[in-house]
């Protein structure tokens, strides 16, 4: 059996275990909101269509059925460019859910939509070429240090926002003393380490005898970093449901300065939680306060229709948490 019938049949499994979860969470918000307009929705989708299809039209050049030309390239790449970019923009609206300041938000965004942009126009000038029957030895030389070197670049970019996220999970909301969140923090680390092993082997695949299995491969790792975030979806909306009762307030957060209040009313609803965060420095007030640091009010109101309804993901907003999936609504303000 041929290596890159191996890597379709890995792609299938995960597949069908991923559309589960795309179509859970596609009812889910179609529950609650009566309404399938969602950005969230549109980049999950989008991302597995996408997949299945450079899948199998990989598999059938492989098989031999699709034969090989300039079209067939120019669509593969376009395909590729798709899944990359899409894949990085959830990511970073994942992070950006936990970012205080919203114009750092949008500029990791446009930030990352034209880094990659350029890795992807390059593929375009250079891959395309060398897998040209016309290509010469010097462009195909060229592409194998290049493809090297854009594989190296995603692992570095991937890298840098699970990281960049366990560090706001751990200053921006552990160490206020939501201690509830450690449980995001510690799975985030472990899964990022499976996120990080398909970039790590996507670039090992170059080394292949047939240089164009990788490509085969390309699907697998990416629908397995799709699973990986629908994943995180499900227990990020877990985690800011669960009870408050699990925070712990001393006055101030070690190393922060952060105060933290908390009020939790069940006497008429047991299923809302309200919570109230505001932080700066130990000693400032009033007029005072200002340039002395973020200062942020957080309001959290968490509501449960029923015992056995559970959210299936999160509203892609740097404006709410979660909005269509729980209803959770979160305003972060700061001093001017």
């Amino acid at each position: 059996m041929e290596l890159f019938s191996i890597f379709f049949g890995f792609f299938g499994g995960l597949f069908v275990l991923t559309l589960t979860k795309v179509v859970g969470q596609t009812r889910s918000i179609w529950k609650r909101t009566q309404s399938l307009t969602n950005i969230y929705l549109y980049m999950i989708w989008t991302e597995t269509i996408v997949n299945l299809i450079f899948s199998l039209t990989t598999y059938l050049y492989l098989c031999g059925v699709i034969h090989l030309s300039l079209a067939y390239l120019i669509a593969s790449v376009m395909l590729w460019s798709i899944q990359t970019q899409l894949l990085s923009q959830i990511i970073a609206n994942r992070v950006s859910l936990i970012m205080v300041n919203k114009r750092k938000s949008r500029l990791l965004k446009w930030g990352l939509f034209i880094l990659i942009g350029m890795i992807n126009i390059s593929v375009f000038c250079i891959w395309i070429m060398a897998h040209m029957p016309s290509a010469s030895p010097s462009i195909i030389a060229l592409n194998n240090i290049w493809e090297r070197i854009e594989k190296s670049l995603f692992l570095v970019i991937d890298s840098g926002l699970n990281l960049y996220f366990l560090y706001l999970v751990r200053y921006r909301l552990i160490a206020d003393g939501l201690v509830k969140y450690w449980r995001l923090f510690y799975f985030n680390a472990a899964i990022a380490l499976v996120s990080l092993s398909m970039d790590a082997l996507l670039l090992g695949m170059l080394s292949l005898p047939n240089p164009y299995d990788y490509v085969q491969f390309a699907p697998v790792a990416y629908i397995v970093k799709l699973h990986i975030e629908l994943t995180m979806a499900v227990l990020i909306s877990k985690v800011v449901r669960s009870s408050s009762s699990e925070r712990v307030d001393n006055g101030y957060s070690s190393g922060h300065h952060t105060s933290t209040r908390t009020n939790v009313n069940r006497s008429t609803n047991p299923y809302k939680l309200e919570t109230n965060i505001s932080g700066g420095r130990g000693g400032v007030s009033g007029d005072e306060n200002k340039g002395a640091g973020i200062v942020k009010t957080v309001t959290t109101v968490v509501k449960r229709d029923s015992d056995e309804e559970i959210c299936e993901g999160y509203q892609m907003s740097t404006k709410s948490l979660t909005e269509d999936f729980p209803s959770y609504n979160s305003s972060v303000s700061s001093p001017p």
